[in-house]
């Protein structure tokens, strides 16, 4: 029996993924069946980073706005169905609720963080406003960034669309001066500011102080922010990466899979790579 991290009732606790069990399905769906991880190829995964992090009561409630985010941005985006969505407290706490869990994952590690009070500062806040609504005061600059189908970004890696389309990454960023949380999925990018990075360097993108977004009328002009997500692209390993007995195994593991694969999202976007 442990706290739940987010009302801290002491119960038995649910094991929660950090990011939503619905991308993975998607990315199942829509791929080769499996995925792995950005920088380890010889893992393939059967499901996105867990912890046990929350009770079945705290668990149920984040799950309601996750099938709402899914209902009306995932799903709507991915289909080209919607080009113009509503900021509303649904969104709020989705996002918040997916920033906090990758703070938390990653705060309790043995890395010794340049701005661990801020970072202690902003757990609290948004874990007072998941569970009980509280006002946001100090860390209330929290964006989402919709990615296009076609990308103009100079400087990225091999398999920058891989990336940018379709990959899972989660991290706490600090440099000297600056600090904030990172939640990639799919095509969208949350970001929780922490420390030294201004509102004014985004447009249209805060869901605090927003009420439409408008996919098409985004900017990051953050230059360290924007370096940051480039050179995470670079880190995207290939199948080139993989040992020979790996990538034979991987051969006959699509050879019997190929008429599937082929023409679905995973395979659109290798094209695309490849043809870039």
């Amino acid at each position: 029996m442990k706290h739940c991290r987010l009302c801290n009732n002491k119960t038995q606790l649910q094991e929660s993924h950090v990011i939503p069990k619905f991308v993975f399905k998607w990315m199942k769906k829509t791929g080769t069946g499996r995925f792995r991880q950005l920088k380890v190829l010889d893992k393939p995964l059967q499901d996105g980073i867990k912890d046990f992090l929350l009770c079945d009561t705290c668990e149920k409630k984040l799950g309601k706005k996750e099938k709402w985010f899914k209902e009306n941005f995932f799903e709507p985006f991915l289909n080209y169905s919607n080009t113009k969505f509503e900021c509303n407290n649904e969104l709020r706490v989705f996002a918040i609720s997916i920033l906090w869990r990758v703070l938390i994952y990653f705060k309790e590690d043995s890395n010794q963080y340049r701005f661990k009070n801020e970072l202690d500062l902003a757990e609290l806040e948004w874990r007072n406003f998941l569970n009980i609504g509280s006002t946001l005061n100090y860390f209330q600059s929290i964006h989402i960034a919709f990615i296009p189908e076609k990308l103009n970004i100079e400087g990225g890696g091999e398999y920058l669309y891989s990336y940018f389309h379709r990959a899972v990454d989660i991290e706490i960023v600090e440099s000297n001066m600056k600090s904030f949380i990172y939640a990639k999925f799919s095509r969208f990018i949350f970001f929780g500011l922490i420390k030294g990075i201004s509102d004014n360097t985004f447009k249209g993108t805060n869901i605090i102080t927003s009420d439409i977004l408008n996919p098409l009328d985004q900017e990051m002009d953050d230059a360290d922010l924007v370096d940051f997500i480039i050179n995470r692209s670079k880190n995207v390993k290939s199948y080139k990466d993989l040992s020979v007995n790996q990538q034979k195994q991987n051969d006959k593991y699509y050879e019997k899979r190929l008429d599937d694969i082929r023409g679905n999202d995973y395979w659109k976007t290798l094209m695309k790579d490849i043809n870039k």
